[in-house]
């Protein structure tokens, strides 16, 4: 083969190359990228239950009376909150007497009236809310803050995850001054009756 067939094919390979590359810069001129800081939804997803026999139903609150009330689990799950709690310190001081962030001082969160941390201000909502942080409403807000309350400023998605929930929920009592008294355990599900055996033909 000539130099100057060879010369003739490389020259127009590398006229293709520059000619996409130059349709791709051309391109990324004309149509600017624009993706939203935060999504417009959340989907809901419809978990199946594991018989086909439609959507599952959601489980019940954690039994923080029976769970709380094992001193070995507890201090387990307060090992395990100190970890989970890391994603939070970007936005939240832990410490007694820490000043506000990007969101209240949470030390003294536990028993604390909802909305009412001094010098942090709240939104409309979340000052309007009333209660008490507590275990039940500690875990349906860390569950999903925007559905919880609301209009809240607070942008975290929440901890779908319930041991990380609880655990999380065990660290902040351990840290807090303000001792709220267990709940009562929940009564125990009756254990499900074996069926009946077939009567045997005589």
């Amino acid at each position: 083969m000539s130099d100057l067939r060879m010369n003739s094919i490389f020259g127009a390979v590398l006229a293709s190359v520059l000619g996409v590359m130059g349709v791709g810069v051309a391109a990324d001129m004309i149509v600017e990228s624009n993706y939203p800081e935060k999504a417009g939804f959340l989907p809901e997803v419809a978990v199946e239950a594991s018989g086909g026999g439609g959507p599952a139903t959601p489980a019940g609150p954690p039994d923080f009376g029976r769970i709380f009330a094992d001193p070995a689990q507890l201090a387990e799950l307060v090992t395990r909150g100190e970890r989970v709690h890391a994603q939070c310190v970007a936005c939240h001081n832990f410490d007694a007497g820490g000043s506000n962030g990007i969101g209240p001082a949470l030390h003294d969160v536990f028993g604390r009236a909802v909305g009412s941390h001094g010098g942090f201000a709240y939104s409309e909502a979340m000052a309007g809310h009333g209660g008490t942080w507590d275990y039940l409403t500690l875990n349906d807000f860390l569950t999903s803050p925007a559905r919880y309350v609301a209009g809240t400023k607070m942008a975290f998605a929440g901890l779908r995850n319930e041991q990380d929930r609880v655990a999380v929920i065990a660290y902040l009592r351990s840290l807090s001054p303000n001792q709220v008294p267990l709940p009562a355990a929940l009564p125990e599900a009756a254990p499900a009756e074996a069926p009946a055996e077939a009567a045997t033909p005589g």
